[in-house]
């Protein structure tokens, strides 16, 4: 047999197998997507044909179509950083802030708005750094999925009350950002653990942390990051994807600290907190403290123990919490 016989040969087995495979996962895929319920919408189940719809929440009928479909909005998986002193925006951009060892990294919104996750590694711990510009919903997640280990999370391209839905790449779950729970896939039922951080100007973090850094604007993506895409967007009460229920106890777009006591949802106004002051209040039979000392603030229940907690709009919050959450305003 000659020797381009042989090459053909091979090249010929190897494609053979290629398709054969290709033709295994598309169906499996088209199996998978039979097993959704009638609801899913269209465009989820064009975009994820590896999730497992045998297992979805009905609150996914609600979901809508945001427009950048999947990925169209880029997770940045590879950050690079600078150091803070080397910041020549404005200062009083907000960012996310997270200590990293004796130092911090900090995740300006300026970036954010444009990826609304970063993946990445904080104090040994796999987080995402995650944010919806719609609701003002500011959350750290860990990563680390029960039985899959450390995975990363992309942008959807569906929103659920204007809230952002995430994926994690490892089983092509959906994930609700604002309440942390899995909405359809391997780990429905699951809810992700929260990760401490802290949210504060760029300036603030500068004079806490003068030797921390920054998440760089060389990205690997072309995005004017000296502009917002959605500017005016807080300053109004107007909603891009109005919300099934709009709850009028607070203006809209107020930005309020979000927690969870003994599974208990609680948020509290964030400028009803004041620095220097310290708040106590009792939800679910616990003892929570608040305490603020200049930018930065702590929560606690009866124990001591630290609870973690994030930020978002009024009305994101009360619309999925609107049947079990509970308000805590130091001004009542």
């Amino acid at each position: 047999m000659s020797k381009n016989l042989v090459i053909a040969t091979v090249v010929l087995v190897v494609v053979t197998a290629a398709v054969a495979w290709l033709l295994i996962d598309q169906q499996e895929a088209v199996d998978r997507t039979s097993e959704a319920p009638d609801f899913v919408p269209a465009f989820l189940l064009r975009s994820f044909p590896a999730t497992d719809w045998s297992r979805t929440s009905d609150r996914l009928a609600d979901a809508l179509d945001g427009g950048p479909g999947k990925d169209g909005i880029p997770s940045i998986d590879e950050p690079e950083f600078e150091p803070l002193s080397d910041w020549r925006r404005e200062n009083d951009v907000q960012a996310i802030v997270m200590e990293d060892g004796d130092s911090a990294k900090v995740y300006p919104y300026n970036i954010l708005i444009w990826h609304e996750i970063v993946n990445d590694t904080v104090n040994d711990q796999d987080v995402a750094i995650t944010f919806c510009p719609l609701c003002g919903s500011a959350i750290a997640f860990n990563r680390v999925l029960p039985e899959d280990g450390a995975t990363t999370f992309g942008v959807s391209g569906g929103l659920l009350e204007s809230n952002l839905i995430m994926y994690d790449r490892a089983t092509e779950s959906l994930w609700q950002q604002s309440t942390s729970e899995a909405l359809a896939g391997k780990h429905l039922g699951h809810r992700l653990e929260l990760v401490g951080f802290q949210l504060m100007s760029v300036g603030e973090a500068k004079q806490l942390y003068p030797d921390g850094l920054i998440l760089s604007e060389d990205t690997g993506h072309r995005r004017d990051y000296g502009r917002n895409p959605y500017s005016g967007y807080e300053e109004n009460e107007r909603l891009i994807f109005r919300p099934s229920v709009v709850d009028a106890s607070y203006p809209v777009k107020d930005i309020f600290v979000a927690y969870r006591v003994n599974d208990l949802p609680v948020a509290t106004p964030w400028l009803h907190i004041e620095s220097g002051q310290t708040y106590q209040t009792r939800v679910h039979e616990e003892d929570i403290t608040l305490t603020k000392e200049g930018s930065q603030l702590t929560i606690t229940d009866s124990e001591g123990e630290e609870i973690p907690f994030y930020f978002e709009m009024w009305f994101s919050w009360a619309v999925q919490n609107e049947d079990n959450g509970v308000v805590f305003d130091p001004l009542d």
